[in-house]
């Protein structure tokens, strides 16, 4: 079970270099926090942005970076803050926040363990630590290493390249298809009230010692900070959503852990709904830490990263409770909501906790018989309310006809008069 960092992110208690035979670190409970000065890399201020709008290519691997408009330039050094003793972070105010979250689970190369073992569990941890969890959609679920070109597992799974530009992973309008998209026909009623992407993300196997994650507070973002680019399919060139780019400024706020354990979980935003927080949003991406302060021997960083849509129900006054048919085998049994529905208003005693993975955001693997079923009924409802109204129609018609052929019957028997 998660808890939020009151007590601070720790390590595990001994953790060695694979095939070293030595202890790497014993804790890193009490080490002191380590702010660091590093660059990161931004969207080039060049004029081309005036005129067009950036446009990168998914997946965004070494070999597709010719497809894309998108300049990167370093920053001016920056201060990463270490969050090691700071535990007053929020997803509302800065959008994140670190919760330490140990986990047995090993099989990090298994999309089917992922999927019915791992997300359960990081069900468990959002709703712990984050308010107005009715209905989470996990949608995608992908590792990192830092090889520059992605590989696959024989069963799907895609690991990708580290991500060392400064980005959303949405925009409002991208986040808001991707809703009507995994929801359906859901999605209105789903819309009514607040609803989130929160990524979870995580090293595995051992804490990070070279490349780590750094996040922004919302708060220190201004109108115009974010520009939208779009990104199209490596293989197809056609359109797929758009994602968040930005243009160095002073003032942004940075942060990071150092050490960061696979016990310590950061949680943070690709979207909020509600338009009165100070952090709807979180700039994040990878980089490298200071040279002087890798050993030679340190493995390389590995991640995974899962992304979730978050939603809070509307007040029943605002609309009826529909919730979503299962996308995979469902994990559990319902939790309670205390969110004014009562039992006979749901039509399901399951818990909407469905599950849609992406392996490497250009083949999305979605349930498509279910979507095709739904709108299979959907299609055959408005044919039989068509058929329904030519049917009345038809009989209109035939009334008057029959009263046409009525009326000529009677001029046909009507008895002829003799001048």
């Amino acid at each position: 079970m998660s808890k939020p960092c009151r007590d601070g992110p720790t390590a595990a208690a001994e953790t060695g270099y694979p095939g070293s035979g030595k202890i790497v670190i014993e804790s890193i409970a009490s080490h002191k926090p380590q702010d660091i000065e590093v660059t990161l890399r931004y969207l080039a201020k060049d004029p081309l942005y005036d005129h067009i709008k950036p446009l990168q290519v998914t997946p965004n691997f070494a070999t597709t970076a010719h497809l894309s408009n998108v300049q990167l330039t370093s920053g001016p050094p920056e201060i990463l803050h270490d969050v090691l003793d700071h535990f007053h972070f929020s997803l509302d105010t800065h959008g994140f926040r670190y919760v330490h979250a140990p986990t047995d689970f090993s099989a990090w190369t298994s999309q089917s363990d992922l999927t019915s073992s791992y997300l359960s569990e990081l069900d468990h941890v959002l709703r712990e630590n984050v308010d107005g969890c009715d209905e989470i959609l996990f949608y995608d679920l992908r590792t990192r290493h830092a090889l520059p070109s992605g590989s696959r597992t024989s069963e799907g799974l895609s690991s990708n390249p580290f991500a060392r530009q400064v980005h959303t992973d949405n925009t409002p309008s991208s986040a808001l298809e991707k809703i009507q998209q995994l929801t359906d026909m859901k999605a209105e009623f789903l819309l009514r009230s607040r609803c989130r992407l929160i990524n979870l993300w995580r090293p595995i196997k051992h804490p990070v010692f070279d490349c780590g994650l750094a996040v922004a507070s919302g708060a220190s973002l201004r109108a115009g900070d974010v520009r939208e680019c779009d990104r199209r399919r490596a293989d197809t060139g056609a359109y797929w959503d758009t994602m968040g780019v930005v243009q160095y400024r002073p003032g942004f706020e940075w942060y990071y852990l150092s050490n960061h354990s696979p016990d310590d979980m950061i949680l943070f935003k690709n979207f909020d709904s509600d338009e009165s927080l100070d952090a709807k949003i979180c700039l994040h991406t990878a980089f490298d830490l200071p040279p002087e302060s890798i050993s030679a021997n340190a493995p390389q960083r590995e991640s995974i990263e899962v992304r979730a849509l978050v939603f809070t129900f509307p007040p029943p006054s605002l609309g009826r409770l529909q919730p979503s048919a299962p996308l995979l085998p469902l994990i559990k049994p319902a939790l309670k909501l205390d969110s004014g529905y009562e039992p006979d208003q749901l039509t399901s005693s399951l818990h909407s906790l469905a599950v849609r993975t992406d392996i490497d955001e250009c083949t999305e693997v979605k349930d498509a018989e279910l979507l095709l079923r739904k709108r299979r009924i959907r299609d055959l409802e408005q044919m039989v309310r068509d058929l329904a109204r030519e049917g009345h129609d038809l009989r209109a018609q035939s009334a008057v006809q029959q009263g046409r052929i009525r009326d000529l019957e009677a001029l046909v028997d009507r008895p002829v008069v003799s001048p």
